[in-house]
């Protein structure tokens, strides 16, 4: 069934909201005669709204000796709560930041006619503020939080129950006219309480393990599919907008974070070797090996050599070739693509390894090019932040974008080459020698 619906949490998936909340439950703390705490173990509170996050950082604060449950307990905690959540509304955004790609992968749901919707154990208003403060609130269809009403005037209760998700399902339907069930939706979190949200509503679930939530309690729920951030999904759009389901090798790549080609740069290349007679390929960055087989299946003339660093992916590309029945057309090496001694000429080669090495891959396998062979280049817009590093607060994920660029006018300014950039997929290069045409 098609995935026309993305409900996404809040914190840990679309932002990275731990240090303003961290600061607003300390000053909060400090404010009401109690001890401050660390931010780790702030983040370890979060995820189960705001009042259980106040009660665990008051009984860690106090040793255990604070009581909720005492008449003075009772009225302290709501003068605590009352002050959280007014200095948190007015400073939710002092730290806060998008997640890598977010804002790329949100955009890029909409331009495919997907409905995008949050459920967040956030108060909705403060959920509100902050998607307008880091624009991106225009892309929801629909907010919803627990101090959201139903139907029927009631508080909708908190992930992990599923009633968050059916409500916004109905909502939806009524909303645009659609008639969505819960296999066309698809739950993104960062903890055990999105995915036992998603497994009681009976939707797909996906598992962001680079979120706030612990790690092992989100993975032992079995969720999907997994990824480090939200956005890598990103390449697996199309796959997952198709009506007859995902393929098993599709499925292990989501489940197994595995980089692919999107659909619009597979196709583009495709298409290339399809109208340039092209008969020898040589792909650096096998990882399961979708895009050699799709290669190899074009024409039966056609043979890929494909390196693969990882020994897992490589192992798995072997069974997958094997299984395609494939095993003399393409060839599989396992080994790091800067000291492979790879022999031949080849009518394209095809770089979508280390982004970092980019440049080494070139100039090391540009040699091995046919007379008239193009080299092609994936992920030069890397989820928009080539164009827009504003799009990522990350210090890796900076450094890396900023080698892709290098990358890009090392290109731009190859003496022996052109390269013509696409905007397709997640931004393509062909680069061929001068005198080639």
């Amino acid at each position: 069934m098609a995935i026309e619906l993305y409900i996404f949490d809040c914190d840990g998936v679309i932002i990275n909201s731990a240090e303003d909340i961290a600061s607003a439950v300390n000053v909060s703390l400090k404010k009401f005669g109690y001890w401050q705490i660390p931010l780790y173990k702030v983040v370890e509170f979060v995820g189960d709204g705001t009042e259980k996050l106040l009660l665990r950082a008051l009984d860690f604060s106090t040793k255990g000796k604070f009581n909720a449950e005492s008449s003075y307990g009772k009225e302290s905690f709501s003068k605590i709560l009352a002050f959280y959540l007014e200095y948190y509304y007015s400073h939710a955004v002092e730290k806060t930041c998008l997640y890598a790609g977010i804002k790329e992968l949100l955009r890029i749901l909409k331009e495919k006619g997907k409905k995008v919707c949050l459920l967040t154990n956030k108060p909705e208003k403060i959920a509100e503020v902050i998607l307008k403060k880091l624009e991106v609130f225009e892309y929801f269809d629909l907010i919803t939080g627990p101090d959201t009403l139903d139907e029927n005037g009631r508080q909708i209760p908190k992930k992990p129950e599923p009633d968050g998700l059916l409500y916004t399902l109905r909502k939806i339907n009524s909303r645009f006219g659609t008639c969505f069930t819960e296999k066309n939706a698809v739950m993104f979190g960062d903890s055990a309480q999105d995915i036992l949200a998603g497994k009681a509503f009976g939707c797909k679930t996906i598992a962001c393990r680079g979120g706030l939530g612990n790690k092992e309690l989100l993975l032992a729920e079995n969720p999907d599919f997994c990824f480090s951030v939200a956005s890598e999904v990103e390449k697996f759009i199309d796959v997952l907008s198709k009506d007859d389901g995902v393929s098993e090798m599709e499925k292990y790549a989501m489940k197994n974070e595995v980089p692919v080609l999107q659909n619009a740069g597979s196709d583009f290349i495709a298409d290339y070797i399809k109208n340039h007679e092209i008969k020898n390929i040589l792909e650096i960055g096998t990882a399961i090996g979708t895009s050699s087989i799709r290669f190899a299946k074009i024409r039966d003339n056609i043979h890929v050599t494909t390196i693969e660093i990882d020994e897992k992916r490589y192992a798995q590309a072997v069974k997958n070739v094997e299984a395609e029945g494939l095993k003399q057309r393409i060839t599989l090496i396992f080994g790091d693509a800067l000291t492979a001694q790879i022999q031949g000429k080849f009518d394209l080669i095809f770089i979508d390894a280390a982004k970092a090495q980019y440049i080494n891959f070139f100039n090391r396998y540009s040699p091995l090019l046919s007379e008239n062979g193009v080299i092609i280049s994936d992920n030069l817009s890397f989820h928009g932040m080539v164009e827009d590093l504003s799009l990522t607060h990350n210090y890796s994920t900076i450094k890396l974008v900023k080698k892709i660029r290098k990358y890009i006018d090392f290109l731009k300014n190859n003496e022996e080459f052109e390269t013509e950039f696409f905007k397709l997929g997640d931004g393509i290069g062909v680069s061929r020698r001068k005198n080639s045409r």
